[in-house]
């Protein structure tokens, strides 16, 4: 596999059209980027689901291996422990990616990890798992992705902490996010009909699409806005909150990827409803922007850690890309 030696490598144009990149990711879709397992696929998705992640240096946008890794293992324990859809054409020697055989391994010593989410692991396997899987992309994807996208993509070096990505491809990523999702599923779908027998196949594209699983305890999130910021109405309507509380990605969860602070708002059942998946109209976007300000000067080490990477345009950005994508608006 062309470029999977590759130790580092410098982005070597940065002024790139949308027709170049777009070759290049149909390229990677097709069956002539050669694939024996579906790291490539999982590493694109890794990006795309760490899309709002990234921190902006001159050169691009910087993400730490951890970051990419975290989302790619998260991804693939429910693909391979939850769903058993193998990701590897036989070689002869296994049926299975080193990857594969890292998870069935964490299930085979300790059965009862076996039906729980990725997020449910106790913080040391978590890590552990974590620090297996990139170890592994890092000698094995990291550089033949960089190979196939002609060195455009992004600069590497293993020997670093992590990788920064071109602002062209940045941009790229952001506008088309919704697109390129769909395409990256579809040709991992296409792939796992060649390496898994037609039971483990069904609804296989659901399944692609629940390998990031939104998280369903929000409880940590709505206490800390009621708590400590005093958000006791619905952001939309402005109605006093009851005990039935939502708590409300404003930036919908289907195109984010990602449960973050900064992204949620306390909604009443009528207005979560209503809106469903659909982004607020914009002139939401000044209260978000300066509730998020306030947010900022929290000491709570969960506020901390979530509000790191953190941008005051971040929000108006994911809205302008998300309504690109397609999504429609939520009008009061």
């Amino acid at each position: 596999m062309a470029g999977y030696d590759k130790t580092s490598g410098n982005i070597k144009e940065y002024l790139v059209s949308e027709d170049k990149i777009w070759s290049l990711f149909n390229y990677v879709f097709s069956d002539s980027c050669r694939k024996r397992n579906t790291y490539k696929f999982g590493l694109i998705k890794s990006l795309l689901d760490n899309a709002f992640n990234g921190r902006q240096t001159d050169k691009g946008v910087y993400y730490t291996y951890e970051e990419i890794f975290a989302k790619f293992a998260e991804n693939y324990w429910n693909l391979v422990v939850k769903y058993d859809l193998r990701q590897m054409r036989p070689d002869g020697k296994s049926v299975y990616s080193r990857i594969e055989t890292i998870f069935k391994d964490a299930v085979a010593n300790n059965a009862i990890v076996s039906v729980l989410e990725f997020q449910s692991l106790d913080d040391l396997q978590k890590k552990s798992l974590i620090k297996q899987v990139s170890k592994e992309c890092k000698r094995y994807v990291i550089g033949a992705l960089y190979e196939d996208f002609d060195g455009l993509i992004y600069e590497f070096s293993l020997s670093d902490e992590g990788l920064t990505l071109s602002p062209v491809f940045s941009d790229f990523m952001l506008k088309y996010k919704s697109e390129l999702e769909r395409l990256n599923y579809y040709s991992w779908a296409r792939f796992l009909e060649q390496v898994n027998d037609e039971n483990a196949l069904v609804r296989v594209i659901e399944k692609l699409e629940l390998a990031t699983p939104r998280r369903e305890d929000l409880s940590v999130y709505r206490e800390i806005l009621r708590k400590e910021f005093e958000e006791d109405t619905c952001f939309y309507c402005g109605r006093k909150l009851n005990n039935k509380i939502h708590v409300d990605h404003f930036i919908p969860w289907s195109f984010v990827k990602d449960d973050k602070i900064w992204n949620f708002v306390l909604a009443c059942p009528s207005c979560n409803s209503k809106k469903n998946n659909r982004i607020p109209t914009k002139d939401y976007i000044i209260k978000i922007e300066s509730r998020n300000k306030h947010i900022k000067t929290s000491h709570d080490i969960i506020i901390e850690t979530e509000m790191e990477n953190y941008s005051d345009d971040v929000i108006e950005r994911m809205w302008n890309y998300a309504k690109l994508s397609g999504m429609k608006e939520y009008v009061m």
